[in-house]
């Protein structure tokens, strides 16, 4: 298909919260170091990306001296006064327990719902797929499930989808127009850009 159009949704390398499984949506911490991943050699004119640190250190592992254009857009959702807290501190906290049945309704305090971290991505999502071609975003966990779970090739809830750190996503359509349509990709294909290791 000449004239496809395809993005590519990466997730970040791990940081030390990922692996002490905190809550570290806008805390902004780096990628763990040492961790090995392919090098990304395909020609591109840039990557695109949520502004935290953890998005713009796995671009440059992964791309090089791709230019990175930076969106806090992007991020992943904020969890207010609940960052670097695990769930075992937050466990018997009435708030968090409504929280947990229902991400999308319930506000962590100071922080925002599901629905407004996916209102903010939709749009720079779409602003993206205008003004680029081809793109490539570098972004979080809670952002690539909310965009594959409305653009995916098959019907998913949110949580269903599996986006470990280092994943790479493909999407395709016959041309740009069909995604700004809100129309769901034809193909989608899946690579793990770590080494080893996969979280």
């Amino acid at each position: 298909m000449a004239d496809a159009f395809i993005i590519t949704l990466i997730r970040h390398l791990p940081t030390q919260g990922n692996r002490e499984k905190k809550y570290i949506g806008w805390t902004d911490e780096p990628i763990i170091s040492g961790i090995k991943t392919k090098f990304l050699s395909q020609e591109m004119k840039q990557v695109i990306g949520s502004d935290l640190l953890r998005c713009k250190q796995t671009a440059k592992q992964i791309f090089k001296e791709v230019p990175y254009i930076p969106n806090r857009q992007l991020r992943e959702c904020s969890f207010g006064d609940w960052e670097e807290k695990t769930y075992n501190e937050l466990k018997e906290v009435p708030l968090y327990k409504e929280w947990l049945n229902d991400f999308r309704a319930v506000v962590p305090p100071n922080g925002e719902s599901l629905v407004d971290m996916e209102e903010r991505v939709l749009q720079a999502f779409y602003d993206v797929v205008k003004d680029f071609e081809q793109p490539i975003m570098v972004t979080h966990g809670g952002p690539i499930r909310f965009l594959l779970t409305k653009f995916g090739p098959i019907e998913k809830n949110f949580w269903d989808w599996e986006v470990p750190h280092g994943s790479s996503y493909k999407l395709q359509w016959a041309d740009k127009k069909d995604v700004l349509e809100g129309k769901r990709c034809t193909s989608f294909s899946v690579e793990h850009l770590m080494e080893k290791e996969r979280m």
